[in-house]
């Protein structure tokens, strides 16, 4: 089903999209165009912003206990970044499709160099998968142990990163808008990660990361988690529902990444608990482990100030094909929860014809229980995307 925020979408992403795919930048009264956008300079480049956005556009079919199929705009999303000398950097992205939101909105100063100042709404540091852009991500979405971890929020953050280390840190809320199986309220509190990359080469990466999340929730506020069958178009694996009376929630998580040449492989592992005022504490366990291969050779960028594998290397003038894979797992049943598990096998190829344009392919077979003593369920989803983003 399209919604008219899609075809909005749709119909301005066609028409920014004439202006950006030229590949060759051409520059003219401070106005270029290339890859990464519309780039407009002003001051002698004492002011740089740069206009542009990302169209995800689906199509799957699912066979579990309900058999369907549907096209649909999984994103459509405009991004307005920029820089102000050397003193202040935004950036501020509009979601279009399903619903609609604020997604990235916020404004960084780095006083001295690798120490980062940031402020507003963005992605919480807690998970490398998390941080990782959809537009790079090796499968077309993320895995099951992201079902607790908290995306975005508003909030500010200490960011310090060296050679081969980073740290994170600040204090968050709720977010400007929900996202497809996000806690509408998350209560407020710290988060923090670490990374540490022993080895850092040309096309060779040893990983390791640690994170922490500790939120207060207020009188009155509730929780919910739920995970879904390798897309949010598909039908919801399992949910805990609407969770009433939620005091703490407290997610560690651990996670490790190795790359030589075009292989990498990466994995995590979160623990959950969230503590009630009148009822016993729940707690979860979610996990994945994923490989990919890219066939052409190119091997995959590594963020050193992020911490995070940034995706395939790419020539503007060359394409790449990769393979990947994915088994990932949740279990939220306990004597309290009775939250169901879940596990998730994910089979994806990708073509990046260019920068700018990427055809995916993913098979998904999930096994969920959706509660403790009830039957069995499976479900097949085949899902193909095409990705325009500049």
């Amino acid at each position: 089903m399209t919604s008219v925020n899609s075809l909005r979408a749709l119909c301005l992403g066609s028409a920014l999209a004439a202006f950006v795919l030229p590949v060759a930048a051409q520059a003219k009264d401070g106005v270029s165009t290339g890859p990464n956008g519309i780039s407009l300079e002003l001051g002698d480049g004492a002011v740089e912003l740069t206009l542009g956005g990302r169209l995800h556009v689906d199509g799957l079919s699912y066979d579990g206990e309900t058999d369907f199929e549907e096209v649909d705009f999984r994103r459509a999303r405009i991004e307005l970044s920029g820089e102000i000398g050397d003193v202040l950097r935004f950036r501020v992205d509009r979601e279009l499709a399903r619903g609609g939101g604020w997604r990235n909105v916020w404004a960084l100063v780095e006083p001295v160099d690798g120490v980062r100042i940031r402020g507003g709404n963005f992605i919480v540091p807690f998970s490398m998968e998390e941080l990782q852009s959809s537009n790079s991500a090796p499968l077309m979405e993320r895995s099951l142990a992201t079902a607790w971890s908290p995306g975005f929020s508003v909030g500010g953050a200490v960011e310090v990163s060296g050679s081969n280390f980073t740290l994170a840190a600040g204090y968050f809320g709720d977010a400007l808008a929900n996202e497809d199986g996000r806690s509408e309220e998350r209560g407020q509190g710290f988060a923090a990660r670490g990374t540490f990359a022993p080895v850092r080469t040309r096309g060779n990466l040893v990983h390791f990361g640690a994170a922490i999340e500790r939120r207060n929730f207020a009188d009155g506020e509730t929780a919910s988690f739920q995970s879904f069958a390798g897309s949010p178009l598909a039908p919801t694996l399992i949910s805990t529902g609407l969770i009433a009376d939620p005091d703490r929630l407290t997610n560690v998580g651990a996670e490790a990444a190795f790359a030589h040449g075009p292989l990498l492989l990466q994995g995590q592992y979160v623990r959950s608990w969230l503590d009630r005022t009148a009822a016993p504490t729940l707690d979860s366990d979610s996990w994945y482990a994923q490989a990919s291969w890219v066939l052409t050779g190119q091997r995959y960028d590594y963020s050193r100030s992020s911490g995070i594998v940034s995706g395939v290397r790419l020539r503007r003038s060359k394409g790449a094909v990769e393979l990947a894979a994915r088994y990932s797992g949740i279990d939220q049943d306990d004597a309290a929860l009775n939250g169901g598990q879940a596990r998730a096998l994910t089979l994806g190829a990708n073509w990046y014809l260019n920068s700018n344009l990427r055809l995916m392919a993913n098979y998904v077979r999930s096994e969920a229980q959706a509660a403790s003593g009830q039957s069995e369920r499976r479900a097949d989803l085949f899902a193909a995307r095409f990705q325009l983003s500049f």
